[in-house]
């Protein structure tokens, strides 16, 4: 199995790391993981994916997640903000166009790029995730008022610290969609850096605090209708999506997707039970009319 290959990019205000699988010459796939992980997400799906189907797959460090810089201080973060970051991202590498795979934030984050600059992205595989969490108009006050709560209590919280690595790991499991130690253990060892008094989290204490506001299903549906490339949906049985009503909604405004529920958690790509079947489902994805 080809081991990845770690890269940064510098930007005018940030700086984008990850790791790369694939030889160099293929078709360019960005992946983006989800909330609180890194890119070692796709440490179980990407090398067979890159290798069987001839991609040059990207696994991004999201702005404030793993070895990536966060936000200047006086800066929050919006998840259409990851949309402008990528955009330049492709710019800078000077990528006319490329392929997208997203996880649960970031299949929120792809959608929304796919929707505002479709002419650049030629195809895109969602797993457990279509479109960004959203709240009715007529919440949005509140939803303010819940950020900025948590603004105001930033400076008193003190971010937890392990005293190993599977320490953190064990925490980890019980963390967004639990997990087994065995799919928590990659994400822990890029997530985590060792301080004095024990190990840390790499990622910005800020992407904890709600978002002050939220795109609305109508707006989101806006995006999904603006989608010109093929998706690929996969769910998962015991993920998020499986009991969501707008999930289906939100797939009527694409014009080009399929969809498909696999057995598995919320990170079933990165189970080692169920990893297979969706990287196989991948492979089929990538290989039509290739």
């Amino acid at each position: 199995m080809q081991d990845p290959i770690p890269f940064q990019i510098d930007l005018e205000h940030i700086s984008i790391s990850g790791w790369r699988w694939g030889k160099g010459h293929g078709t360019t796939v960005l992946a983006l993981h989800g909330w609180l992980d890194n890119c070692a997400s796709f440490t179980r799906l990407a090398p067979q994916l890159a290798l069987e189907c001839d991609l040059d797959i990207w696994a991004i460090d999201m702005v404030g997640h793993g070895h990536s810089s966060h936000r200047p201080q006086g800066s929050y973060y919006h998840i259409w903000d990851n949309v402008i970051d990528l955009t330049l991202l492709m710019d800078a590498q000077g990528w006319e166009k490329v392929d997208l795979l997203g996880h649960s934030m970031g299949a929120g984050v792809a959608t929304l790029m796919a929707g505002a600059v479709p002419e650049r992205i030629a195809r895109v595989a969602l797993l457990e995730g279509l479109g960004p969490i959203s709240t009715p108009a007529e919440e949005s006050p509140g939803q303010l008022t819940q950020a900025l709560s948590k603004y105001q209590l930033m400076g008193y919280k003190q971010p937890p610290s392990y005293a190993d690595i599977h320490s953190a790991a064990e925490a980890r499991m019980r963390g967004v969609g639990e997990i087994s130690y065995e799919a928590a253990l990659p994400l822990t060892e890029r997530g985590i850096i060792k301080q004095e008094d024990g190990w840390y989290w790499r990622s910005d204490p800020r992407l904890r605090i709600p978002s002050p506001v939220r795109l609305t299903e109508e707006q989101i549906n806006a995006f999904c209708n603006a989608i010109t490339a093929p998706v690929r949906l996969l769910t998962a049985e015991q993920g998020f999506l499986v009991n969501r009503e707008n999930t289906e909604a939100r797939a009527a405004h694409v014009r080009n997707i399929q969809h498909q529920c696999l057995p598995g958690n919320h990170h079933f790509h990165l189970e080692p039970e169920t990893y297979l079947a969706v990287q196989a489902e991948l492979i089929r994805f990538w290989q039509v009319d290739q």
